[in-house]
């Protein structure tokens, strides 16, 4: 797991005792269990996405982006992050947001989409035909 300075800096306990503090924290669970080769239920379909995803594909797909999906706290809109594989088993995320501010998804792809680029120039993020090719550890869902 790659992470942008930003997300570090969200990530990074000490965390406050507040609901955004319980948030950042299960932010920081999520990296943290995807570090330690946690199993992943995935989305492929990036408009069919259960609630209990945990990485989903972001539209359009050959851009080859994901979301990660932090949805608890179970009574807040959750936390996203986008970013995309250098290799299997290898997340470089690079952007965040709480969900519930992020009124233009899109932008929000767009905006993963220039940071890729201003990071790896050329290098397209990793892209493969099954999600074998991305995981090891995962659950499709």
């Amino acid at each position: 797991m790659i992470v942008s300075p930003d997300i570090l800096a969200a990530a990074t306990p000490p965390f406050a005792d507040t609901e955004e503090g319980l948030r950042l924290g299960e932010f920081r669970a999520w990296l943290d269990a995807f570090s330690e080769g946690a199993e992943m239920s995935v989305a492929e379909d990036p408009f069919r996405k259960p609630p209990d995803a945990m990485l989903a594909r972001v539209h359009p797909i050959d851009r080859e982006l994901w979301s990660i999906r932090v949805t608890s706290p179970e009574d807040t809109p959750g936390i996203r992050s986008l970013g995309g594989f250098g290799g299997k088993d290898r997340f470089v995320a690079l952007t965040w947001g709480y969900r519930e501010q992020m009124e233009v998804f899109e932008a929000e792809v767009d905006e993963a989409a220039d940071a890729w680029i201003a990071l790896f120039d050329q290098e397209n993020p990793h892209c493969g035909e099954s999600l074998h090719e991305y995981l090891t550890n995962y659950r499709a869902v």
